[in-house]
């Protein structure tokens, strides 16, 4: 009496109109929460930030961080991060003795490195570095002062670090701002703020047959330039705050952030293996099953009886002689 019955109601007529008119608000429903979810994201979340923020911080006008003035760094203080990176690199060569022309070498690329990589990568504006003599000739004085005075030199450590971490949030607004004005989009411009800021310091590692140390665990040196790249970028695409602003905060935080990983002696992470949770999951439920119970069992007294007979002696040849 039941089958006739649901027979009946599923051939009604009624009933294939209600279920096209779920099916088709189903797949309406589908079809629009990605639309919606990009919009909010795109639309909501920069309303509501320029809501919050002060007038003047943001803008509305399309593609602005792709135009306008450059964010540029003080020309002394440009000129003092790439002595303070090329007095590394030059110690670096002393430390490694090299002679007079390695100590160069590593005093131009640790110093200009990571401009000339990001201008060699965008094509387009030139090679900064090489627009302007001065900083060749900062890089110079940096390699003579290294030749001649290594051992003094090499006393500044501290003041070294705090120059090359303000430094490093400069030069990563400086380079994924220059990305941006050359139409990359989001990721290769954190990309490229990152490689501005650090790319210097790897070549030096490189030819001085090291490995980098922004590759290792340390003091959030990469950390903070990613970080720094990646709050001006989003900043600026994303939320259309002024760039002037955005710059002025990713310097801020990454600075910040590289001071607290010095002074806390905060280490970058390294890679843990959680494999032998997954086993233990596997193992857990396989448990339930009667079979592989009694298998488990059987393998765990096999290797306890290995373990616990006595280790045989071993009989050597002898010798007649």
């Amino acid at each position: 009496m039941t089958i006739p019955l649901l027979l009946a109601v599923a051939s009604h007529p009624a009933t294939s109109v209600i279920t096209a008119a779920a099916s088709h608000a189903a797949s309406s429903a589908v079809a629009t929460v990605p639309g919606g979810f990009t919009s909010f994201l795109t639309t909501t979340v920069p309303s509501i930030v320029a809501s919050i923020l002060p007038s003047g911080v943001t803008t509305t006008a399309p593609d602005a961080f792709g135009h306008g003035v450059a964010v540029a760094v003080p020309p002394a203080w440009e000129l003092l991060a790439v002595f303070a990176g090329a007095l590394s690199g030059g110690l670096t060569a002393v430390r490694k003795k090299f002679d007079i022309m390695g100590i160069i070498t590593l005093a131009i690329v640790t110093g200009m490195g990571g401009g000339i990589i990001r201008d060699v990568l965008l094509q387009k504006y030139g090679i900064a570095a090489f627009q302007d003599n001065r900083y060749l000739l900062t890089a110079l004085a940096a390699a003579v002062v290294a030749f001649f005075f290594a051992e003094f030199v090499g006393k500044l450590g501290r003041p070294m670090a705090y120059i090359d971490a303000i430094s490093l949030g400069l030069f990563v607004v400086v380079g994924a701002d220059k990305a941006l004005r050359a139409d990359l989009n989001i990721l290769p411009a954190i990309m490229m703020g990152v490689i501005t800021a650090t790319g210097g310091s790897m070549l030096r590692d490189l030819l001085s047959d090291e490995v980098p140390v922004i590759l290792q665990p340390g003091a959030l040196y990469s950390v903070a330039a990613m970080v720094g790249s990646t709050i001006f970028v989003l900043a600026t695409v994303w939320l259309g705050v002024v760039k002037e602003w955005a710059g002025l905060f990713a310097i801020t935080l990454s600075v910040s952030l590289r001071f607290l990983a010095m002074w806390r002696g905060w280490q970058s992470p390294v890679a843990r293996d959680y494999s032998h949770h997954l086993t233990g999951i596997q193992r857990r439920l396989l448990s339930f099953l009667p079979f592989y119970r009694q298998r488990l069992e059987e393998t765990e007294k096999a290797e306890k009886a290995e373990k616990a007979e006595p280790p045989q002696a071993q009989d050597f040849p002898h010798s007649d002689r």
